[in-house]
């Protein structure tokens, strides 16, 4: 039988062809011991790729999500099929870097936290490569500032796409939204709960390639302020036990 993983990294991802290739090689590499969940809803060949690359490395698998709702979803069902008790959340986009895995995840392996955030709005985050906008700089400011005074937390980042947790802490937050709210959802339910969190400064990209999801031009702002609008309804809702 083999030997249970330390980690489970989950990497979803919707139709991200031209950086799933490098992303698994540069993940393999920053943790080689690591179990790999590649959660794919999309209709490009993204899943074909990462298939091939696990034909050649046990520890990939590769789950096609036919029944995809979003994000959210993806993130169940990598955590449903993970094996290890400490797990990481990753995009395929590689706005985020593989090589930061092991510094984000060293404080639940170290048991100073239950959840661990890649944090993009510390001093100490490097982002001078990401174009942020008006509308994601001040959306992700008030959101958490919000969700601080409802949880007394002190977070910096709840919608960050680089978390890590421990099996116990998030099953025990049993998370309800299937698309991009579940991400704030996580840090409100954990943060009422009295969980301890860390926030680790990372460095963040423009995205490889494909199309973020809040779109491009216009959409973009629209979609920033019907999404943040969307999180301090549903944090309040938490916070009343009233979702």
């Amino acid at each position: 039988m083999a030997a249970k993983p330390a980690l489970s990294v989950i990497i979803s991802c919707f139709n991200e062809e031209e950086s799933i290739g490098e992303c698994l090689r540069r993940t393999m590499q920053a943790v080689p011991d690591a179990e790999i969940l590649v959660i794919h809803g999309g209709s490009d060949k993204t899943a074909d790729i990462a298939e091939e690359m696990a034909r050649g490395n046990p520890k990939i698998t590769v789950i096609r999500n036919l029944d995809d709702r979003g994000k959210g979803h993806a993130i169940k069902v990598g955590i449903r099929r993970s094996s290890a008790d400490v797990m990481v959340q990753f995009d395929a986009d590689l706005q985020f870097m593989p090589e930061e895995i092991p510094k984000v995840v060293r404080p639940i392996l170290a048991g100073e936290a239950d959840f661990s955030f890649g944090a993009r709005f510390m001093k100490e985050s490097d982002v001078e490569r990401y174009d942020f906008s008006f509308f994601r700089v001040m959306g992700n400011r008030i959101v958490n500032r919000y969700v601080n005074l409802l949880t007394r937390q002190r977070f910096c980042d709840i919608t960050t796409g680089f978390k890590a947790w421990t099996r116990d802490a998030i099953e025990s937050v049993a998370f309800k939204d299937d698309r991009f709210i579940y991400e704030a959802e996580i840090a409100v339910r954990a943060g009422l709960a009295g969980r301890r969190f860390a926030m680790v400064p990372i460095t963040y990209f423009n995205r490889y390639g494909g199309i973020s999801g809040h779109g491009r031009g216009w959409k973009e702002p629209v979609s920033i302020i019907w999404t943040g609008v969307k999180i301090l309804i549903f944090s309040t809702l938490i916070r009343l036990s009233l979702w």
